[in-house]
């Protein structure tokens, strides 16, 4: 245990992670806009299917490049890939002048903003939602695993998954390339100034932080569970008689609503574990991990990527709202575009929660010997006792 003193450690161990070793999220980044640039190329060529002409009926999802062509979208992606690719070397090659380093930093975070916000569209939500309760509902309603596999098997669901991955690796090719920038160790964060009491005031602020992101991201996503569960009942909310019996005419369809909404409620419950104790450790309800540490992953991959989508599919349905075109499934109703574009505020808060969950969980680095062990939110991050054991 670190002793409260207020001062740095005497001797922090080097960062052994510098140079090569700290340089392969960079060297990721790399491949994948490599990767982007042979796409585009074999897209423009015809060699492979163009992703927007399968989403070409779906510019209300978000995707920003759709509504201007395939054309338009091929030059872009292009462009973003070999521009992504110079980023990359320059990072590499590490400039030895300040400002170009820090401007470097600049655009490898822009590059990975860009991919993330231009090229991820709020297909990403509905690929996530339906392979949640397909599966499932395929068990009871004949034709859904067909229908579900003929949806999701396309061009476009394929490359924004790639466009996912890529704003992955470019963030934490951004992330580990700005410590390195500001001398920090790679694996952590954590600098030269780093003490113990401002872990724990780090930490406090984290929890606080992470408490009212995670209130936000639930409010917003509520929503739509709000408007979908009702239909268990023949409830149909801000729905007239005719959109409801289309509605009921389609085989499935209640049952694809009502299985999202409870997909929306379940999701609501995990984002609660960003700021409990069994987002720390699993609960003792799950025999055969009850008590073992949570890998910090395990919760924080998942909540970004439902981010990521939370925040495409609430971006369409804002711009839906702003256009008028509230045209869905279920007919002109406002009401349902706005339970989506309540997931804009729902997805960028869940997208804060899930940050301030990884800063919270930093325990004791191996590589720079700086930190503390974990604390769980229920006992208060100021105390010194009950750190979080390691999986066995």
């Amino acid at each position: 245990m670190v002793p409260d003193t207020g001062q740095r450690p005497a001797h922090p161990r080097p960062h052994p992670r510098r140079g090569w070793r700290a340089r392969w999220p960079l060297w990721s980044a790399l491949a994948w806009s490599a990767g982007t640039v042979v796409l585009a190329l074999a897209w423009a060529n015809g060699v492979v299917p163009h992703p927007y002409d399968s989403l070409a009926d779906r510019g209300w999802a978000g995707s920003v490049l759709t509504a201007a062509g395939p054309a338009a979208g091929t030059r872009v992606v292009l462009a973003l890939g070999l521009a992504g690719a110079a980023c990359a070397v320059l990072a590499l090659r590490g400039p030895s002048r300040p400002a170009a380093r820090r401007a470097v930093l600049v655009w490898v975070w822009a590059t990975a903003a860009v991919t993330s916000v231009l090229l991820v569209h709020g297909a990403l939500l509905a690929l996530l939602g339906y392979s949640l309760v397909a599966p499932v509902l395929g068990v009871f309603v004949p034709g859904m695993w067909s229908a579900y596999v003929a949806t999701v098997a396309t061009p476009g669901h394929a490359f924004v998954l790639h466009c996912v991955l890529g704003g992955l690796l470019w963030g934490w090719a951004a992330l580990t390339r700005g410590r390195e920038v500001r001398g920090a160790c790679v694996s952590c964060g954590r600098g030269a100034d780093w003490t113990p009491s401002r872990e724990r005031a780090t930490r406090g602020r984290a929890l606080r932080a992470g408490r009212v992101a995670v209130s936000v991201a639930a409010a917003g996503t509520l929503v739509y569970p709000a408007l979908r569960l009702p239909w268990v009942v023949g409830l149909p909310v801000a729905m007239d008689a005719s959109g409801w019996e289309t509605l009921r005419a389609e085989p499935g369809m209640i049952a694809v609503g009502v299985g999202l909404g409870t997909a929306a409620l379940c999701g609501v419950v995990l984002m609660l574990g960003l700021v409990r104790d069994w987002g720390v450790r699993f609960p003792r309800w799950m025999v055969g991990l009850a008590g073992r540490r949570v890998p910090v992953s395990l919760a924080a991959l998942p909540a970004g990527v439902v981010a990521l989508g939370f925040t495409a599919q609430g971006r369409g349905a804002s711009m839906a709202l702003l256009l008028g075109e509230v045209t869905t499934p279920v007919g002109e109703a406002w009401v349902h575009v706005a339970a989506l574009a309540a997931l804009l505020p729902g997805g960028l808060a869940l997208g804060a929660a899930t940050a301030a969950y990884v800063v919270r969980r930093r325990a004791a680095c191996r590589d720079c010997g700086r930190g503390l062990p974990e604390q769980l939110p229920g006992a208060g991050v100021r105390t010194t006792s009950s750190p979080v054991p390691e999986a066995r």
